[in-house]
């Protein structure tokens, strides 16, 4: 099998990774991603989908960009993404349940995907909307609702080297290149997760999250560690439990049991 076969890409592989056209060959799904959208440049593909789909866009339609310059995390916070190295991508959903558990939904089929391309890596998902490889952050995603529209993006660090990453990110921060010193097909990968998140949404919609927990409690990062909640109305520390069946933080602490419908999670130091 050559590189041009998998999800490799070297100097061989001469087409336009991110072109609709080839994404929609490629595309494996029937209800997720049969309309692609690309973009050369955007400020926010989250704010592309939320209007396409409010003018009436099909659910499962998909807006990518090759650069994003003001990418949000939660909490407004900046996303850092590269013209040849990050994967930006929103999705219109329309689901039948409560949004709460889909950010936990495209995690969990971005790590599955990460997991099909490079098994030896550790992917693990930081509660509740980080992947983590090998310890460091590697993705981050963002659900947004404006009526019965539910746009969930993400921004994946897929081909950069170290020298793309801010200094201050150096630490923190990782792609699926600086961990396995191979270059990515970034379209590849992004019809590998609109496969895995199109069979997870069906199965979600069907039975809720609860069939999905032991998968997702299998990736989280610190279960059973202590760790430390940071809510915005203060901060909490317990040992990580698990999640409940609508996606939410379950942590043991002096107290009992509590539970955790948003918040910034952190290891214990030294742990």
């Amino acid at each position: 099998m050559t590189a041009c076969d998998d999800f490799r890409l070297d100097d061989g592989c001469e087409w336009e990774e991110l072109h609709p056209a080839r994404l929609l060959g490629m595309m494996a799904s029937t209800r997720l991603g049969r309309t692609v959208t690309l973009y050369d440049e955007i400020d926010s593909t989250n704010r592309a989908a939320a209007e396409a789909a409010a003018g009436g866009a099909p659910e499962g339609a998909v807006f990518i960009a090759r650069r994003q310059y003001a990418g949000r995390g939660r909490k407004g916070r900046d996303w850092v993404a590269t013209e040849d190295g990050s994967l930006v991508f929103s999705i219109i959903l329309r689901p039948s349940r409560s949004p709460e558990s889909l950010t936990t939904l495209l995690a969990l089929a971005v790590a599955r995907t990460v997991d099909r391309i490079s098994p030896e890596l550790e992917t693990s998902i930081k509660w509740p909307n980080d992947i983590f490889i090998d310890g460091k952050k590697a993705a981050g995603i963002l659900a947004e609702s404006k009526g019965n529209d539910v746009i969930v993006g993400t921004g994946i660090d897929i081909n950069e080297t170290i020298d793309d990453f801010p200094e201050w990110l150096r630490e923190i921060a990782v792609s699926l290149r600086i961990v396995s010193g191979m270059r990515f097909d970034r379209g590849k990968i992004l019809a590998g997760i609109i496969a895995e998140l199109e069979d997870l949404y069906s199965r979600w919609e069907r039975e809720g999250l609860s069939v999905l927990k032991f998968d997702v409690e299998r990736k989280l990062l610190w279960k059973g560690m202590e760790a430390s909640i940071d809510t915005g109305a203060g901060i909490f520390s317990g040992v990580i439990t698990g999640i409940t069946s609508e996606g939410y933080l379950r942590m043991i602490s002096a107290g009992g049991e509590e539970i955790f419908q948003t918040g910034d999670v952190a290891a214990k130091a030294g742990g």
